[in-house]
């Protein structure tokens, strides 16, 4: 009895007052069955004791669990809702909200078509890590893995080296988008940034790599290009990697900047969407 009061007197918080009640219990309840020493009644083990002393303290308990809960993610929750209300239903038959298109497969674009469509996505990816390398507050997003740029490039040189077609200049969509992305860093508009930063990046792991496979299927003999390869497993780690770094950034935002993270996800898909224009339907 001693000893579970001054257990109880040194913990300053219910939670932690529960757990060293449970195991003084059990040590007491332990130390009396390795000594033999009498006990009323029907003798109790260690477990049963300590579940009973439990079960009347439920609001200890409660209290315990509630704080070693993780909190929800922001990018998986809201971040994810703002998005598939965006999706169509052939590009997600169970959460698509908008009309079904044109299926990928009856995009019949040239290699040129592909190429500039290439050659714009690399400007894009090359200016997102552009800003993620040199603005500090964005750190956390360097070296995720999943950096598109690089690849790009060995791509763009193989078509040249493979079908003689060199790398055209950056066209519209590509050259706007980026424009845009870089305005958004000047002005200090990080979670407008953010939101486009994942939304971009995330596209290319999911419907990026389909059409990635329907171009090569048709256009280049089933050859897999560096765009669609990374070092890692995208999906069990890349991701959900960046994922946690968002879910850290925006644990310190305000609702009204989740908000505006929120409102500029239609912007982003429609950046991001501008560049499937060279590729999108024949021409």
């Amino acid at each position: 009895a001693c000893l579970l009061r001054a257990v109880v007197h040194l913990q300053s918080t219910p939670a932690i007052m529960a757990a060293c009640l449970l195991r003084a219990v059990m040590l007491l309840a332990a130390s009396a069955s390795a000594l033999n020493l009498p006990m009323a009644g029907r003798p109790a083990s260690a477990v049963a004791v300590a579940n009973r002393a439990a079960a009347c303290s439920p609001a200890m308990s409660a209290t315990a669990s509630a704080e070693t809960e993780a909190p929800p993610s922001f990018v998986q929750t809201e971040m994810r809702g703002a998005a598939m209300k965006l999706h169509t239903r052939d590009q997600s038959p169970r959460e698509g909200q908008q009309p079904a298109q044109t299926p990928v497969k009856a995009w019949e674009p040239q290699r040129e078509d592909y190429l500039q469509f290439l050659v714009d996505s690399r400007h894009v990816f090359a200016a997102f890590e552009a800003i993620v390398a040199r603005t500090e507050r964005l750190a956390p997003f360097r070296d995720s893995g999943l950096e598109r740029a690089a690849s790009l490039s060995e791509d763009v040189a193989w078509f040249e080296a493979e079908y003689g077609l060199p790398p055209p200049d950056v066209a519209p969509p590509g050259r706007d988008y980026a424009a845009e992305v870089e305005r958004m860093c000047a002005e200090g508009e990080w979670e407008r940034f953010v939101c486009h930063f994942y939304n971009f990046y995330f596209a290319h792991t999911a419907g990026g790599q389909m059409i990635g496979k329907s171009m090569s299927d048709k256009l280049l003999g089933g050859r897999t290009l560096h765009f669609y390869q990374w070092q890692g497993d995208v999906k069990a780690d890349l991701l959900p990697r960046l994922r946690g770094r968002i879910d850290a950034m925006a644990a310190a935002w305000d609702r009204e900047q989740k908000d505006a993270c929120l409102a500029e996800t239609a912007a982003s898909f429609k950046g991001g969407g501008s560049l499937l224009s060279h590729i999108r339907g024949p021409r």
